[in-house]
């Protein structure tokens, strides 16, 4: 079942991030409007991407688009050990969903998490 929600980041290319308020409503589909932290993201806004990304609810904290996108703002402010923890338990989630990447892309929140640790920690992704 496709289910178009998105992790902003798509770990091998960010450069086609939402550009405007539509685009970003599309992609956070499925979530309340700012959860994923698209817009600040894409602003590179990183402080309000975070407060975004870890508001305190139990949901937040298991699900691998969240957790995805908060490894890139982890690994954008120079917090790299901390973005591939987070990264490996997006992967370990047993909650995996399509999702449709900035760049259009549909595909696994799984193989995300796998294409952030392979590009940060090859070790890691092999598993």
């Amino acid at each position: 079942m496709k289910m178009p929600v998105l992790a902003a980041f798509c770990c091998v290319s960010l450069a086609a991030c939402a550009s405007n308020s539509s685009d970003m409503a599309r992609i956070e589909q499925g979530y309340t409007p700012g959860t994923l932290g698209v817009g600040a993201i894409a602003r590179s806004d990183w402080d309000k991407a975070e407060a975004l990304l870890t508001a305190r609810n139990a949901a937040a904290t298991r699900d691998p688009a969240r957790l995805i996108n908060l490894g890139k703002v982890y690994m954008e402010t120079g917090r790299a050990d901390l973005a591939v923890a987070t990264w490996e338990r997006a992967l370990a989630s047993r909650h995996h969903h399509e999702v449709e990447t900035a760049d259009g892309r549909f595909v696994s929140t799984e193989d995300l998490a796998r294409e952030a640790l392979a590009r940060y920690s090859p070790a890691v992704a092999s598993r």
